[in-house]
């Protein structure tokens, strides 16, 4: 039996964004379609919150100045597109429903997979430079919270705690890594670290694991013990093929039995990242 308590979150934007038949394909993902067409995100949203989400992701992800540069879009576009994200979830949201900003990793604007590998090979500095500015705009936007995640480096994670701790202390947020075998979080390290440095911040409300296979879920839970409750959003299971801009194999999605291995070893909330739609956001009630 499943926790009463436990809180559904989204499954993948850009997955939804696909099913409406939106090409996604495009080096910033749904942060294009957050300056192009931002009703379409909205939409997107909503089938989630309709499908019972409790917690919705805004497509700031893949949105960075230095992305924008490189696909023609100007620092005010790539901007009023940041604010834009907030707005169209916000737009979608219910009275209860909880708006999380997504900061995604320094990786994810390299458009090449590295969120699942790290190890970017630039100074604190850089990842620093790279995360602040746009930090200080989704914070202006007044989300509810924000969900750093696809995080796969320590250091990089360090960085943006302390961007938060100085920018807005009061700022809840969950920080979810990727993880590539079974208690290693993707840029080296173990999950079990990774906890003890979230575990220091006082606003962090849970840590977790996302756009990971179902396979290594439980297994890594499992040989954490921590104060925090985790947050878990598996992808469907398949390889992100960046050549092709394209995942590959067969779906898998979370099913009861996975969702209460998961509470047991203190989850708290759960839904699904790339690769589910609405209808494959795990049985939480």
């Amino acid at each position: 039996m499943t926790d009463p308590q436990l809180l559904a979150l989204d499954g993948g934007l850009s997955t939804a964004l696909e099913a409406q038949g939106l090409a996604i394909d495009g080096p910033m993902w749904t942060g294009e379609l957050l300056s192009s067409n931002p009703e379409a995100v909205t939409a997107a949203h909503r089938s989630f919150v309709d499908a019972g989400a409790d917690i919705i992701i805004t497509g700031s992800y893949q949105l960075s100045f230095e992305g924008g540069r490189r696909t023609g879009l100007s620092d005010d576009e790539v901007e009023r597109a940041l604010r834009n994200s907030t707005t169209a979830a916000r737009l979608a949201a219910n009275d209860d429903t909880l708006v999380a900003a997504s900061i995604g990793p320094f990786g994810a604007h390299l458009n090449d997979g590295s969120e699942f590998l790290g190890r970017y090979g630039v100074s604190a500095g850089a990842i620093r430079e790279y995360h602040d500015r746009r930090l200080d705009i989704l914070l202006d936007t007044e989300p509810d919270l924000l969900a750093l995640e696809t995080m796969p480096d320590l250091t990089e994670v360090r960085i943006l705690l302390d961007l938060i701790e100085s920018k807005s202390p009061d700022m809840p947020y969950w920080v979810s890594f990727t993880v590539a075998e079974p208690g290693a979080i993707s840029g080296g390290g173990t999950f079990a670290e990774a906890c003890a440095l979230v575990e220091n911040y006082a606003n962090a409300m849970a840590v977790g694991i996302n756009c990971s296979p179902l396979s290594v879920i439980t297994p890594t839970l499992s040989r954490v013990d921590t104060d925090l409750p985790f947050i878990v959003y598996p992808n469907a299971g398949q390889t992100w093929d960046s050549d092709a801009m394209a995942w590959s194999g067969n779906p898998e999605f979370a099913n009861r039995e996975h969702i209460d291995e998961w509470v047991n070893l203190g989850a708290r909330i759960v839904g699904g990242c790339c690769g589910y739609l609405p209808s494959n956001l795990p049985p939480i009630r």
